[in-house]
């Protein structure tokens, strides 16, 4: 239920980030005196929080929003089981995001009677009541116990295990890591499956396995789509050139294979294909390289 506050103004509106006064008061000194100077201009003292409209400003300032999410975040994360420092995750990762959330710390830690409940601190606490400062030692204890309970509690673990088992280039932050760099090897090595060799060894290879056969790779020499001048002068050179060797040529323009081109004409092998196309290309250079005088 939102907590509610009355306006200078008399209207009774939302009062904004007060559902998160009782974890402030859980953060330690040590982690505070590395947030600046708004953690010290936050009374310890619960009751100005409801009474004093410079302290009510604060509270609902986007910084005070900001540090709760990223000092809790801060606190809890060598807790979380992840054995690796956050830095090396992006906001994406799955635990920087459940550790950003305020609302399941709240609870988790009001469930084992850590915190009290913001209902408690506006009805019970006195003006006299004051919040001091937690010592490292109990915020040690209290998140050895509560982190991992909260983690089995939402399903954080399950979760996790999945992004161990499946990681993508999202997790990681942009800065090198260990963690990054054995991602990348892994990914690189399971997605090639065959070991890198080079091109010409491959062609030898594939006319061993083939009959002496030649690796049919397409030749992009004739491809010429989207250059008007180069469209009309391999118009008027297929002019020139006779009718099959028209049809071969276009054959190979529209991307058929050496053995479908010697299929469609009615040669016996690939090879006849490929001799004429290389022919073709011969005579296509010389007509281009004379135009061009």
């Amino acid at each position: 239920m939102p907590i509610k506050i009355k306006r200078k103004n008399g209207e009774v509106t939302r009062y904004k980030n007060a559902e998160y006064i009782p974890l402030f008061y859980f953060l330690p000194k040590s982690l505070l005196d590395k947030c600046g100077n708004l953690p010290f201009q936050v009374s310890r003292y619960p009751y100005e929080l409801f009474h004093d409209w410079k302290q009510i400003e604060l509270i609902e300032s986007d910084q005070f929003n900001l540090l709760i999410k990223d000092a809790f975040h801060y606190l809890v994360w060598p807790y979380m089981g992840l054995n690796a420092g956050r830095e090396i995750y992006s906001g994406y990762y799955p635990a920087w995001n459940f550790s950003h959330m305020p609302s399941y710390w709240i609870k988790a830690l009001y469930d084992v009677g850590v915190l009290p409940s913001i209902e408690d601190v506006v009805k019970k606490f006195t003006p006299n009541t004051l919040f001091n400062f937690v010592s490292d030692e109990y915020v040690d204890t209290v998140l050895r116990e509560v982190v991992p309970q909260a983690m089995e509690k939402f399903g954080m673990n399950d979760i996790i295990a999945v992004t161990k088992e499946y990681p993508c280039f999202e997790d990681f932050d942009d800065r090198p890591s260990r963690q990054k760099t054995d991602f990348k090897n892994r990914y690189y090595h399971n997605k090639t499956k065959h070991p890198m060799i080079s091109l010409e060894s491959f062609k030898e290879e594939y006319k061993e396995n083939h009959d002496d056969a030649e690796w049919d790779m397409i030749d992009d020499s004739f491809d010429l789509e989207g250059d008007t001048a180069s469209k009309i002068d391999l118009e008027r050179f297929m002019e020139t050139l006779s009718e099959t060797d028209r049809q071969i040529l276009q054959l190979r323009l529209e991307k058929y294979t050496y053995q479908e081109i010697a299929d469609k004409v009615g040669y016996a092998t690939h090879s006849a294909a490929k001799k004429h196309i290389d022919k073709i290309k011969k005579q296509y250079q010389e007509y281009t390289d004379k135009g061009a005088e």
